[in-house]
């Protein structure tokens, strides 16, 4: 079939494929010159009516070619029909070049990120704290082999549990007095100048306003984490092993079968160790928390806005006697105190438990709910004692606790006994949680140590 004069046309400007072999380019070719060679014929053969569409259409033809976009570089990641004109070696160039721009860019990109990578700062806390375990499981297990009496015997398995409620205590203590410290404050600030504040929140606001977060709401933080760390790893320790004691007394085998009751006597005879670390350490948190309420009780040229002069100003002062200032009633407190606090530790534990558990199974949020709630026992309990302690240790009382309690109700009335209360209840409810959901954690995971 002879093809139209608009077709010879269209067939001669519209880009020819090339192909990769050299006879398909040389019959494309002749193909094409034919085409040509037979185009002035058939145009001639054609009516005038026919000559005219022929120009319109070469016209339309032309302007299309000349407005068509020029072919992309080479690189360019757009696709279509204009990519035919190119030989298959300027494809190859093309696709080559593409590579290497993205691995440039996946380069650079590389360099950007190299710092923080290194730094691996998203997974840092949990590397340190996996380095820390297998650091310390290595020197567990070693204790747990050596024997005492220079033997490889392996008979240490109460020291290494003792060291390990130590540890857990430790960590627990210092964890639990960044979460509290404000409020305590607070709380000792109404304990031992009540007149000076309207309440709670006046007294917050006060503080912060007159010497700001870390020089007022956070004094005593040094010595109020060693006072912190002392007490709870002496505390843990002991009460680890006044639960031994008493399961022993009461002819029973394991920890795990005393009652309520019973923890909360291990806890109570657990205080007795503890008070005396506590004593000196919390008298210089108290001071420091109280410093300037305190300016009218101490010399005017004396030093004592850090715990270190402080500490030496008492020593120089009042000898070893100043830093027990106030132990019986720190006994007072302590040791009812940690009677509730445990027993109702132990018991919100138990209730928690469904049938298929054990109380250390309960999961964070649960130990946390018990920690919380023993605090609050211990507070709610104890509070008047501790208002008596604030008392003496503060305004440098040398009358007795039950003295100084008497004058307390004489002069202000019953209610003084309990004034800071809600601070302290608003401060033991974080407080405790993190104490022992920190505790439990940081001993099941030194236990797992002995395994590996």
């Amino acid at each position: 079939m002879t093809p139209t004069p608009v077709e010879i046309v269209v067939a001669t400007l519209t880009p020819q494929k090339e192909h990769n072999s050299n006879e398909n380019n040389g019959a494309d070719a002749t193909a094409a010159a034919a085409a040509v060679a037979a185009a002035p014929s058939a145009a001639t053969a054609t009516t005038k009516s026919s000559d005219a569409g022929l120009d319109k259409v070469s016209l339309s033809a032309a302007e299309a070619t000349q407005s068509a976009p020029s072919p992309p570089d080479i690189g360019s990641t757009r696709v279509g029909s204009d990519m035919l004109i190119m030989t298959p070696e300027q494809i190859a160039e093309a696709y080559e070049k593409t590579v290497q721009e993205e691995e440039r860019k996946r380069a650079k990109a590389e360099e950007r990120g190299w710092f923080f990578r290194k730094l691996n700062l998203r997974n840092a806390p949990t590397a340190l704290r996996d380095r820390l375990l297998l650091i310390v499981g290595k020197i567990l297990r070693f204790i747990l082999h050596l024997d005492m009496h220079g033997g490889t015997t392996g008979n240490n398995t109460n020291f290494v549990g003792g060291l390990i409620d130590f540890l857990a205590g430790s960590l627990g203590g210092a964890a639990q007095v960044y979460v509290s410290q404000p409020l305590d404050t607070v709380k000792v600030k109404l304990q031992t100048f009540p007149e000076a504040y309207k309440g709670m929140l006046d007294c917050f606001v006060s503080t912060y306003r007159k010497d700001g977060i870390m020089r007022g709401l956070y004094a005593g933080s040094l010595p109020a984490v060693f006072a912190n760390v002392a007490e709870n790893s002496v505390l843990f320790a002991a009460y680890g092993g006044c639960q031994k004691f008493v399961t022993y007394v009461v002819d029973k085998e394991l920890t795990s079968e005393l009652t309520t009751t019973e923890n909360a006597c291990a806890g109570s005879l657990a205080a007795c160790f503890s008070t005396l670390t506590l004593c000196p350490t919390e008298l210089i948190k108290c001071k420091l928390q109280a410093l300037r309420e305190m300016k009218h009780f101490v010399e005017p040229t004396a030093d004592i806005r850090t715990p270190w002069t402080l500490t030496r100003y008492i020593w120089r002062t009042e000898g070893i006697r100043g830093f027990y200032r106030g132990l019986g009633s720190t006994f007072v407190r302590e040791m009812p105190g940690y009677f509730f606090f445990f027993g109702s530790y132990e018991g919100t534990r138990e209730l928690l438990r469904s049938k298929d558990q054990t109380k250390d199974e309960i999961g964070p949020a649960r130990t946390m709910i018990a920690g919380a709630t023993g605090g609050v026992c211990l507070w709610t309990s104890t509070f008047p004692a501790d208002v008596i302690k604030s008392r003496i240790q503060v305004k440098n009382l040398n009358e007795g606790m039950f003295t100084v309690g008497a004058d307390i109700v004489k002069r202000e009335g019953v209610l003084a006994l309990y004034r800071g209360l809600l601070p302290s209840v608003l401060r033991t409810i974080p407080a405790t949680a993190t104490l022992f959901v920190v505790y439990e954690y940081t001993k099941k995971a030194l236990h797992g140590t002995l395994s590996q």
